[in-house]
């Protein structure tokens, strides 16, 4: 079942490969929209510094703690402008995985997907969307909380009560993994709300407890698809982390190689994001035949 479920995925991602590209420049003209507010910022405090020739090389925690002594006074404005870009970005990105959402509902049927259903999808559940999102955020930094503010607060005193670090590393080890498979139920659980409402058009409300009643249905396959999908990111990020250790950045020709690799990094990132839709989609079918019958 699952084989078909990532067949089906892999099969509405290449069949919207335009989708894709809409996303994937979206996201640029936010980057570079974004970016360039901050680049000029900086440009104009400390532009002409040759501390940060030193960073090109590598990472080195003594320019960085005497660069900001220095330019403290000039970052902290960038630093202050911070939290309203990340409002800007959850906002489109919110509108974004409304249309891709949307997109994936329609790879299900015979109806194919356009730009037109794309924005259509994005306007249209945005609002209902926003407050899922915000919703689930909140049970993430909760659950963020609940987890990594043990390990914070007991980590040094343990260290001091056991004999040997070991069993504070593996402690720790497996308080994280709890944490991620918390952060994939949670993401799970999003993700099947939203796919409800676009196919019910029920309430927030109805639609997460449904969500939830549909994951436990088959939580196996919606974690199976979860895992797969995870190791698929960890293949491209691999590939990309050899391809940049083996070209490096010395170059004019290995920063353009490089360069064209980030991107299509970026791209298939955003396919790999309409295959987990299509995906989920598929199983949520199929886990509501189950609870019907």
């Amino acid at each position: 079942m699952i084989s078909n479920v990532f067949s089906h995925s892999f099969s509405v991602a290449l069949r919207q490969w335009r989708i894709t590209a809409i996303v994937y420049f979206f996201q640029l003209f936010l980057a570079l929209t974004l970016g360039m507010q901050a680049f000029e910022v900086l440009k104009a405090s400390i532009g002409h510094s040759l501390e940060i020739n030193k960073l090109l090389a590598h990472y080195d925690h003594t320019v960085i703690t005497d660069f900001l002594k220095v330019h403290g006074a000039s970052i902290t404005p960038l630093i202050g402008q911070l939290r309203w870009l990340l409002l800007v970005w959850l906002i489109f990105s919110v509108f974004i995985d409304a249309g891709l959402l949307y997109c994936a509902s329609k790879g299900t049927g015979s109806e194919q997907a356009t730009a037109r259903t794309f924005w259509l999808g994005g306007a249209e559940y945005f609002f209902s969307f926003l407050k899922i999102s915000l919703l689930f955020l909140v049970l993430a930094l909760v659950w963020t909380g609940v987890i990594l503010l043990p390990i914070a607060i007991f980590m040094e005193p343990s260290l001091e009560y056991f004999a040997t670090e070991q069993y504070t590393v593996w402690a720790t080890l497996f308080l994280l993994l709890i944490y991620l498979i918390g952060l994939a139920l949670l993401f799970i659980g999003s993700v099947l709300s939203r796919v409800i409402k676009i196919k019910t058009g029920a309430s927030i409300a109805s639609c997460i407890k449904k969500g939830w009643q549909v994951f436990w249905k088959n939580k196996r396959g919606f974690m199976g698809l979860m895992s797969g999908f995870i190791g698929l990111q960890i293949v491209l990020v691999t590939v990309y982390w050899l391809l940049e250790s083996v070209i490096g950045m010395t170059s004019p020709l290995g920063i353009l190689v490089l360069f064209v690799a980030q991107q299509a990094f970026v791209y298939f990132r955003i396919q790999i994001r309409q295959m987990m839709y299509a995906g989920v989609g598929s199983l949520a079918i199929i886990a509501e035949n189950k609870i019907q019958h």
